[in-house]
C-alpha cells in the first residue's frame, strides 16, 4: 500500500507538469517590428522591469495585429519558478475566449489601450509592485473582456534582484513572501483553497520518500524538474542547464519553506492589528446596521396579508418559516401558498424600509466581490438563454431588466452582434457594468418608472431572476407589454416552487433566497397573466431551464447556520477568537459534505430534468396586439 501510495503520487507530478505544459500551449510570441508604437498604447510597468524600445514596439504590432486592448508582457527570460506559477493561474488557450476568466499574467508589465485605462481609472507607472500591477490585471481585463491577452516579448527582460518578482539572482528562487501573497489574492474567490496546492503537493512528495524510498526520490526528481520542463521550448532563461535549474530548485526548498512560514507568520500578526483597532469604515456600517436592529426588524414588514396577492384568494395555507439564510441577518419569515392558483409568497412582506435593510451589501458593499465571483462562475446559462428567442426574430434592441453586474448581456452581446444591450437595475453594479462595457446604456431605476423612457425602443425585454423579487410583478409585466412594440419579445426566467427542489430542501432551498424572494408564481398563472397583456407564450421550458447545485447550495446555507462569518457587522456579538474558530469549525464539519451534495444532485439530475420538476422555469413570449393592463382585483 505505501508503495502504491509512492508510486501514485509519481504519476501524479509526472501528469500535473503534462497539464501545465499544456496550460502554456497558447502563448503567443511577439514577433519583431520597425513599426513606431501606437498613439493609443501605453505601458504599465513593474519596479526593475526592462522594457526596451524595440520590445515596445513588438508589444504594440502585436496587439494591433490582434485587436488587443490589454496585453500582459511576458519576459523570455522569466524565472522558471514564474513559468510555473503563471502555469497554475492562466489557460493561455481560453483566456481571451473567457469573457468571465480572471485577468491574470506575469506581472511584469503591460501594454493597455489609453481609453481603457482611463475608463478603469489606472495611472500610467513604471515602477508597479508585483502584487499591484496583479490587481490592476483583473481589473484592466474586466474593461476588455475579450479583448485581453498574454504575449512573450522580446526585448523585455524580468525584474531581477527583488524589484517586482522577488527574485534574488538571475533565474534563482524567488521570494516566498511576494509568491505566497500572489498566489493568495489571484486565487482569493471563489476557489480560496488552490492557493495552497503545492503545498499539499510538496508534503504528498515528502510522504511518499518515507513511505517508498525510490518511488518517493522518483517523485521528487520530476517535482524539481517541473519549472524546467514546464518552460523549455518556450522560455530562454540565462540559469544553465535544466539540471542545474532543478538542482536550485531542490537545495531552495528549504529556505523557501522557512520564508514561507515567516510571511504567514507576518500576515496572522497583521490581522490581529487589523482587529486590535478596527477599520473607521467597519465600525461605522456596524453601527448603523446595530441601530437599525434596535429599533426593531418587525418594523421592516408590512401587515400581514389574509388573502392571496396574485389572485385574491383567502384560502391560504403555510408553507415554511425560515431565516435569512444567506447572510444571517435578524429576522423570521414565512412563505405561505395559495390553495386556488398555487402562488407562493413571503407573508408578511419586506416594507421598503425591509427592502433597503436586507438587499444591503448582498449583490454590492460588502459581498460585491463574493457575489459576482458567483454570476462569472460559468457562462454556460448565459448562452443558453441568449439562444432562446425563435430563429425568425432579427432583435437590434435588447433591454435586460435586473441585470446585476451585466453578466448577461456580456455574453449575449459576443453570440448576437449587431444587438445592442441596455440594461435595468437598482444596484452600484449598473453603473460598474456601463464603465466596462458590458452594457451600453444602464438605467438605475424601478422598472415600472422607467415605462415613459424605454416605450417602443426595444425588441427583446428580459427578466432573468428578476420578477421574484418584485413588490408587485402584476406593474411589472404591465410595464413590459407596454413598453414592447408589435413583434416584440418578453422572456422571463424564475424560481420554480412547484418543482422538487423546494419539497425536498423546504427552507433550505437556493431558490426560496428569503427574504428577497417575495413572489414565487406558478407557470400556468404566469403563462395567464402574459396572455391578458396581449403577450402569447411561444415557449415555456423547465429541463433545460434546471440549475444544478441544490443539495450543494444546501451545505452552504448549513455552514452559514452552524456559524456565519463573525466579522458581518449585523451579528450580535463581535468577532472574537472564539467566533473564528467556531467558524473555521463549521466550515471544516461541512467541507466533506460538498462531495456527497453533488453526487446528491447528479443522481437527481435526469429526475429533474423531466416534466415540470426543475427548480427553474422559462417563458418566452411574443406581443401580438396592444397591451391592456389586466384588472388585478386584490392583488399585489
Amino acid at each position: 500500500m505505501r508503495r502504491l501510495f509512492a508510486m501514485t503520487t509519481c504519476a501524479l507530478v509526472l501528469a500535473n507538469g503534462a497539464r501545465l505544459r499544456g496550460r502554456l500551449k497558447g502563448l503567443a510570441r511577439a514577433a519583431d517590428s520597425a513599426d513606431p508604437v501606437d498613439g493609443a498604447h501605453v505601458f504599465l510597468i513593474a519596479a526593475g522591469v526592462r522594457l526596451s524600445e524595440g520590445a515596445r514596439r513588438a508589444a504594440s504590432a502585436h496587439a494591433l495585429r490582434h485587436g488587443l486592448e490589454v496585453l500582459d508582457l511576458v519576459p523570455a527570460d522569466l524565472a522558471p519558478e514564474l513559468v510555473l506559477d503563471l502555469a497554475r493561474l492562466v489557460d493561455t488557450s481560453r483566456y481571451r475566449a473567457n469573457r468571465f476568466v480572471p485577468g491574470r499574467g506575469a506581472n511584469q508589465a503591460l501594454l493597455v489601450d489609453r481609453e481603457i485605462l482611463a475608463r478603469a481609472g489606472v495611472e500610467e507607472r513604471d515602477d508597479y509592485r508585483a502584487p499591484d500591477l496583479a490587481r490592476l490585471t483583473r481589473r484592466l481585463k474586466q474593461y476588455a473582456p475579450s479583448t485581453t491577452d498574454l504575449a512573450i516579448v522580446p526585448g523585455l527582460t524580468a525584474a531581477r534582484g527583488g524589484g517586482a518578482t522577488g527574485v534574488t539572482g538571475a533565474g534563482g528562487v524567488t521570494g516566498a513572501a511576494e509568491r505566497v501573497r500572489l498566489r493568495v489574492d489571484a486565487c482569493q474567490h471563489p476557489y480560496q483553497s488552490m492557493a495552497f496546492l503545492p503545498l499539499a503537493r510538496t508534503a504528498a512528495v515528502a510522504a511518499s520518500c518515507l513511505a517508498s524510498p525510490a518511488w518517493g526520490l522518483a517523485a521528487l526528481a520530476a517535482t524539481a524538474a517541473q519549472p524546467a520542463a514546464v518552460a523549455a521550448g518556450r522560455f530562454s532563461p540565462a540559469v544553465g542547464n535544466p539540471v542545474a535549474i532543478s538542482a536550485r530548485r531542490l537545495a531552495g526548498w528549504p529556505v523557501f519553506a522557512a520564508q514561507a512560514a515567516r510571511a504567514t507568520a507576518q500576515e496572522a500578526a497583521r490581522a490581529r492589528r487589523e482587529l486590535a483597532v478596527p477599520d473607521p469604515e467597519k465600525r461605522r456600517r456596524r453601527a448603523l446596521y446595530q441601530e437599525e436592529i434596535t429599533a426593531g426588524v418587525a418594523e421592516m414588514l408590512e401587515e400581514r396579508r389574509e388573502s392571496c396577492p396574485w389572485c385574491g384568494s383567502a384560502a391560504l395555507a403555510a408553507r415554511v418559516q425560515t431565516v435569512d439564510i444567506t447572510l444571517r441577518k435578524p429576522g423570521r419569515f414565512r412563505y405561505d401558498q395559495c390553495r386556488a392558483c398555487g402562488h407562493v409568497f413571503l407573508n408578511p412582506r419586506l416594507a421598503p424600509a425591509g427592502l433597503d435593510f436586507y438587499y444591503r451589501d448582498f449583490y454590492d458593499g460588502l459581498q460585491a466581490e463574493k457575489i459576482e465571483g458567483m454570476f462569472a462562475a460559468s457562462d454556460l446559462g448565459y448562452r443558453a438563454r441568449a439562444k432562446l428567442l425563435p430563429s425568425a426574430a432579427k432583435p437590434t434592441s435588447w433591454l435586460d431588466v435586473g441585470a446585476g453586474y451585466g453578466h448577461f448581456c456580456l455574453v449575449a452581446a459576443g453570440l448576437l452582434p449587431g444587438v445592442t444591450f441596455d440594461a435595468v437595475d437598482m444596484g452600484h453594479g449598473i453603473d460598474e457594468a456601463e464603465r466596462r462595457g458590458w452594457v451600453g446604456h444602464a438605467y438605475r431605476k424601478m422598472f415600472p418608472d422607467l415605462v415613459d423612457d424605454i416605450t417602443g425602443r426595444y425588441d427583446v425585454i428580459s427578466m432573468f431572476h428578476y420578477l421574484e423579487h418584485t413588490p408587485d410583478p402584476r406593474a411589472e409585466l404591465d410595464t413590459a407589454a407596454t413598453a414592447l412594440p408589435a413583434g416584440g419579445h418578453l422572456i422571463i426566467e424564475v424560481p420554480h416552487a412547484q418543482g422538487l427542489s423546494f419539497r425536498l430542501f423546504r427552507g433550505f432551498w437556493v431558490g426560496l433566497c428569503p427574504p428577497q424572494h417575495l413572489h414565487l408564481i406558478p407557470p400556468d398563472e404566469l403563462v395567464k397573466a402574459l396572455a391578458e397583456r396581449g403577450l402569447r407564450v411561444l415557449k415555456t421550458e423547465f429541463g433545460p431551464a434546471h440549475m444544478f447545485g441544490d443539495a450543494v447550495g444546501a451545505v452552504f446555507y448549513l455552514a452559514q447556520k452552524l456559524q456565519p462569518d463573525p466579522t458581518l457587522p449585523w451579528l450580535p456579538y463581535e468577532a472574537t477568537g472564539w467566533r473564528r474558530t467556531r467558524r473555521l469549525a463549521a466550515q471544516a464539519v461541512t467541507v466533506p459534505l460538498y462531495p456527497l451534495a453533488a453526487a446528491v444532485d447528479a443522481m437527481m439530475l435526469p429526475l429533474l430534468l423531466t416534466g415540470r420538476r426543475s427548480n427553474v422555469y422559462r417563458v418566452v413570449a411574443r406581443k401580438e396586439t396592444a397591451a391592456r393592463p389586466a384588472a388585478r382585483g386584490e392583488a399585489a
